[in-house]
Parts: structure tokens; C-alpha cells; sequence
């Protein structure tokens, strides 16, 4: 057990000055970002910002939630590796946050150099478009670590051989970052599929009827997991998400606004879909670029699906598979960002949700306090 004060380690939610604070720099990371876009050497300051940020992410209780766990019961998590890391953190949670998301942001980064995309441009529409959702969950690092491996794979270098293997092992390490990475691991045999119209089209049809009959039977077996955890930490874990879920229905403009979240990743997925196998600019998309998009919206038809079923863990599942789109959508679009595909005005149409999302989350929380 780590050493820390009984008021700290009782904390469950973000002080009005520490809400101030996120919003503060969420707005200073946004700036520097937009501002820097273009610029055509990287600017590592822009990641700086964001590491930042994400290492204080007061913003969510997780960040408390997280850090209880730490002080206290890290050898018994669900997750041993995240006690692993916990052993060479110093007994600080800031390192021990360093180590997680500082990783992930590594991993990330290095997949923009695989598909050769520029970091500045990445870093802007990865501010807007995930700083929230990435700064939250641990999954994170589960996320950067498989869509790296990914990256390997559709678009491997010189050394093929040494960069597939890679890929595969990025994989595979990602189900330590997170179980919920599962799903995409399954799923990644869909890049196999040669990105041809006709065979879009049949995946899809296909995809929402396999996708309606697998989030059905998920979604049996997390009632039945219910039942049988009845009375656990799981069933309690569960059922403080369904009030969190109350909650928000009862604050229609707080829902509204983390409705944005969702919204900006429904946009961002038909969007990559159709400019890859239905608009005119298709044949300017490289292959590997496609096969990403082919993956992530089998991801997207199994989180529809599960989101559809109005049980409390299906719901919870079908959000997490949303967020691990994130990282694949990002790159997508800063790809054709790069190629012209997508217009700068059309970037800004496109990050315009999630950029409210942010910043009316954030301010939300702050005006509680009035």
C-alpha cells in the first residue's frame, strides 16, 4: 500500500479549482494545436501540453477512482499488469500515470511516422477530437499499443519479416492494457478484406446481421455475469454506471452535451467510410488507409448493435468500442488531411462536435459549483 493523506485518498471528484484548471489548459493545448497544424517540422512543445494535461486529468473520477486503487488494492486488480507498473513508480500516481499514458502517447506517435502522417496536424485533431477520452481509462495504453500493432501490419516498412512479428505482438500485448481490446483483436482479421465496393457493400449487410446475433449473445452473457456476480464489487461497479447514467438523463443539457461525444465519432466513422469506398477522392486513399477503416467499422457495427440493447453492461461495452475508435478515426483523417482528400474547412466541420463536447463538459462541471 502507498502512503498518502486520508482527505486525498478519500477524494471521489475534482474541486472547483482543479476543474478551472483542466479547462485552462484543455484551451492552452487547443490553442498551441490549431495554431501549429501546419507547421511542417514537429513541434514536440504540442505533445508536451498534452502529456500534461492527460497527467492531471482532474476532470473525470476516474482520475480518483484510479488513484484510490493505486494507494490501496493494486495487487489484487483485475488487470495485474498495471501492479507491475505500479513497482516502479516511486509510490508517486504520477509516475505511475506517466508510465501508462506517457506510453501511449509514444505508441500513438509512432504510428503516425508508420503511415508517414504529420504530428502536428495528428496533434491538433488528436486534442479536440480524444484529449478527454484518452486522459480517463487505462485502456488507453491498451488502444495505442493495438492500433500500432495494426499499423504494422497494413503498412509494414523495408523489413517486413521483423515489422509483422512486431505487429502481432503490439496486438496481442494490448489485451494487457485492457479485456475490452478483445473485441479488435477478434476483429482484425477483417483487413484481410480487399477494399472493393461490392465488397464493402456485403460486408456491411453481413456485418449488421452478425453484429445483431454476437451483441445479442454478449449481451445474455453480461446479464448472466450480473446474476451471478449479484451482491460483488462487479454488480455494484455496474450499477453505479446505470446511476451515472440516470444522472444524466435527469440533467437533459449535461446529457446533451456528452451526447456530443458519441455524435462526433458516429461523424467521423461515416465519413472515413463513404470518402474511402463511395466518393470520387477514393482512388487518392492508399490501401493500408482503407483496411484501417474496413477494421474499425466492424468495431463500430458490434458497438451499434450492443448499444441498441438497453441492458447496463451492453451499454457500457458498446461506449468503450466507440472510444477505441478514436485512434484509428484520427489517423484516418489526419491521412487525408495530409493527401487533400478532406478540406481544412471540413476538418473544422468535422472536430466541431467534439470540440463542443469538450469544452462544454468541462464548463459544465465548473458552473455546478455556482
Amino acid at each position: 500500500m502507498h502512503e498518502i493523506d486520508i482527505t486525498t485518498l478519500l477524494q471521489k471528484e475534482a474541486t472547483q479549482n482543479q476543474y478551472i484548471f483542466n479547462f485552462v489548459w484543455m484551451n492552452l493545448v487547443f490553442i498551441v494545436a490549431y495554431f501549429n497544424r501546419n507547421r511542417k517540422t514537429p513541434l514536440f512543445f504540442t505533445w508536451l501540453l498534452i502529456l500534461i494535461f492527460v497527467l492531471y486529468a482532474f476532470w473525470d473520477t476516474d482520475y480518483f477512482s484510479f488513484r484510490h486503487i493505486f494507494h490501496t488494492s493494486l495487487e489484487g486488480f483485475r488487470d495485474p499488469f498495471y501492479y507491475y507498473i505500479s513497482l516502479i513508480s516511486f509510490n508517486s500516481y504520477t509516475i505511475f500515470r506517466l508510465l501508462i499514458w506517457g506510453t501511449a502517447l509514444l505508441l500513438f506517435v509512432k504510428s503516425t511516422k508508420q503511415l508517414n502522417i504529420p504530428t502536428n496536424i495528428t496533434a491538433f485533431i488528436f486534442a479536440v477530437f480524444y484529449l478527454l477520452s484518452f486522459s480517463v481509462g487505462r485502456i488507453s495504453l491498451g488502444i495505442c499499443s493495438y492500433f500500432l500493432g495494426l499499423t504494422l501490419l497494413v503498412n509494414p516498412g523495408r523489413n517486413k519479416m521483423l515489422q509483422t512479428i512486431s505487429g502481432i505482438l503490439l496486438i496481442a500485448a494490448s489485451y494487457w492494457g485492457h479485456r475490452a481490446m478483445m473485441v479488435p483483436i477478434v476483429l482484425t482479421p477483417l483487413i484481410l478484406i480487399k477494399p472493393q465496393k461490392w465488397q464493402i457493400v456485403a460486408f456491411m449487410v453481413i456485418g449488421i446481421i452478425v453484429g445483431r446475433f454476437a451483441s445479442s449473445y454478449l449481451s445474455g452473457l453480461i446479464a448472466g455475469d450480473i446474476a451471478i456476480n449479484s451482491g460483488t464489487a462487479a454488480e455494484e461497479a455496474l450499477l453505479n454506471y446505470a446511476a451515472n447514467e440516470n444522472d444524466l438523463v435527469m440533467n437533459w443539457k449535461f446529457a446533451l452535451t456528452s451526447k456530443l461525444r458519441w455524435y462526433s465519432i458516429y461523424l467521423l466513422v461515416g465519413y472515413s467510410a463513404w470518402m474511402c469506398f463511395f466518393s470520387r477522392k477514393r482512388m487518392q486513399i492508399a490501401p493500408y488507409i482503407k483496411r484501417i477503416v474496413i477494421h474499425s467499422f466492424g468495431i463500430f457495427i458490434l458497438a451499434a448493435n450492443l448499444l441498441l440493447f438497453d441492458t447496463i453492461g451492453a451499454n457500457e461495452i458498446g461506449e468503450r468500442l466507440l472510444l477505441i475508435l478514436c485512434v484509428p478515426m484520427i489517423l484516418v483523417l489526419s491521412y487525408m488531411r495530409k493527401t487533400n482528400v478532406c478540406s481544412p474547412k471540413m476538418l473544422i466541420l468535422l472536430l466541431f462536435p467534439a470540440f463542443l463536447y469538450a469544452e462544454g463538459f468541462i464548463f459544465g462541471k465548473i458552473l455546478s459549483f455556482y
